[in-house]
């Protein structure tokens, strides 16, 4: 039997379904399997409770094979809502389990053999089991570094143990899973060479690993007209340095020693804005005249806030890569970022790298990033690394050892 075009599996619009994307282009995508897909003028985007998932869709794929329960996902996030329902670990695991039953149902249809499976970490095991049962290569997109992650961000709440937060360890049965996918794997994508050092601390063998950085290309007409950043006055009339953190505000991903940082920076001209859902207790910012957070934020809205900001800060412990330097690359702002995620900043070309990741540090890097925003070149160094090259890398993996 010939084999013939690539399977994706994958929950959510991760990566804004860059693999996906990547794939139809060369005409190598049989099908994307997906937990929504929301397309523009449908019935399911006319319903008011499925506003939130809009973005579930791409218009690079909108004739790409695609196969989603997008109702049956719908109703499982409207359940998750009602009192005395699971939440956290509990909730996240049943939805991947129920994920995977489904695909794996789709999957088991498949008229013929696929060259390869892709499909993301700790949603990917029932389908991986299939797969090798079918005998087609099976590629694991790791999203993160695993463990070892996990391992320092519980560090780290030692170190802050005066922030509430609502962080808990993964369940002992979420890291089996996990393992077991790592065993069905033929090859297992990571996108960092901070992940692959992490997960090889971890003892996954250096052979299943390939690293492929991960892409950003907006759609056409998808960046917006530039505009000058947003004035914030003293009251004095001396414009403020506007700074931006975009994602998850918890102590993973720095936000305690910025915290600390931007306490030595009280009375200099830096104003600090949190958008994104927050782990932590508002409180560790309350009354804070230089830190405003502003909650999650719909992907409507996330262009403007890059546009408004002088700089973007990623004072991550541990990420798998971190699109949102790419994006805030993208829409003409610098990065701050720690060197504990995908390798984006060039210092003075697009942005400024933390040496450590004491609050010191991130204070003094913040200053200077205050005295030569202005004197880096525009438009800002952005990474040659395209969804064609993304297509050859994943095609390369399909290819035995």
């Amino acid at each position: 039997m010939n084999s013939s075009g690539w399977l994706c599996v994958q929950i959510g619009a991760r990566e804004h379904y860059a693999v996906a994307r990547a794939l139809h282009r060369q005409g190598q995508l049989r099908q994307l399997i997906t937990d929504c897909w929301v397309r523009p003028g449908s019935l399911l985007a006319r319903i008011p409770q499925a506003r939130r998932l809009a973005g579930r869709f791409h218009p690079d794929l909108v004739q790409a094979a695609v196969r989603a329960p997008s109702l049956r996902s719908l109703a499982f996030e409207l359940r998750g809502r009602l009192p005395g329902t699971a939440q956290g670990w509990a909730r996240t695991m049943a939805r991947n389990a129920q994920f995977q039953r489904w695909a794996r149902r789709q999957l088991a249809g498949a008229a013929d053999q696929p060259q390869a499976l892709f499909a993301y970490s700790y949603a990917a095991r029932a389908v991986l089991v299939l797969a090798r049962e079918q005998g087609w290569r099976t590629v694991l997109g790791q999203i993160d570094p695993g463990p070892e992650e996990e391992r320092q961000v519980a560090v780290e709440h030692r170190r802050y143990p005066s922030l509430t937060s609502s962080w808990e360890p993964a369940p002992p049965a979420y890291w089996q899973a996990w393992h077991q996918e790592l065993e069905l794997a033929d090859r297992i994508v990571v996108n960092s060479s901070w992940s692959l050092r992490c997960l090889q601390r971890q003892g996954v063998p250096a052979h299943k690993l390939c690293l492929i950085p991960l892409v950003y290309e907006p759609a056409p007409g998808q960046l917006p007209a530039g505009q000058p950043p947003a004035t914030v006055g003293d009251g004095r009339g001396a414009r403020h340095f506007q700074l931006l953190f975009l994602g998850t505000i918890g102590l993973r991903k720095g936000i305690a020693r910025l915290l600390v940082a931007m306490r030595l920076l009280e009375g200099q001209p830096v104003q600090l804005t949190l958008a994104g859902p927050s782990e932590l207790d508002a409180v560790a910012w309350a009354g804070r005249p230089n830190i405003r957070w502003i909650g999650p934020q719909p992907r409507s809205a996330v262009a403007a806030l890059y546009r408004a900001a002088d700089a973007m800060i990623l004072p991550t412990l541990s990420d798998g890569f971190a699109l949102t330097q790419l994006e805030a690359l993208a829409h003409g702002c610098p990065v701050i970022a720690s060197r504990h995620c995908g390798e984006v900043v060039r210092a003075g070309l697009n942005g400024w790298l933390l040496e450590d990741l004491e609050p010191p540090t991130l204070a003094a890097t913040i200053r200077e990033a205050m005295a030569t925003a202005a004197t880096l070149p525009r438009p800002l160094l952005r990474p040659a690394f395209g969804l064609d090259q993304l297509a050859a890398a994943l095609l390369s993996t399909s290819a035995a050892p």
